[in-house]
């Protein structure tokens, strides 16, 4: 009987140790979920993209909202207009391939 009251109190101090770990260790009105959510997965990115060179500049574009609910007409206009404008009709040479790429 005194090795089952000491697995428990080794199982007691381990499950401490763990919640101890988490991230809502220290509130205790508040409950965080550490699941990986699969369907939030898809649109998380593995590194930063090319013009941003660090994580807060990306953050930060993210964050700026770009709808007319938020933003005068004219913000709205350039948050949203496209980088390059081709004229109608225009033919537009395909790109060539990189030697990398190719093998």
């Amino acid at each position: 009987e005194a090795r089952k009251a000491e697995r428990e109190a080794e199982l007691r101090a381990k499950i401490r140790a763990a919640a101890a770990k988490r991230a809502d260790a220290g509130l205790s009105h508040v409950h965080l979920s550490e699941k990986r959510d699969k369907k939030l997965a898809k649109y998380t990115v593995d590194k930063i993209p090319y013009p941003f060179t660090s994580r807060e500049q990306y953050e930060q574009s993210i964050r700026h909202p770009l709808g007319k609910e938020w933003n005068t007409h004219k913000a709205h206009d350039e948050l949203t207009r496209k980088r390059v404008t081709v004229a109608p009709g225009t033919i537009i040479e395909p790109m060539a391939k990189h030697r990398k790429a190719a093998q």
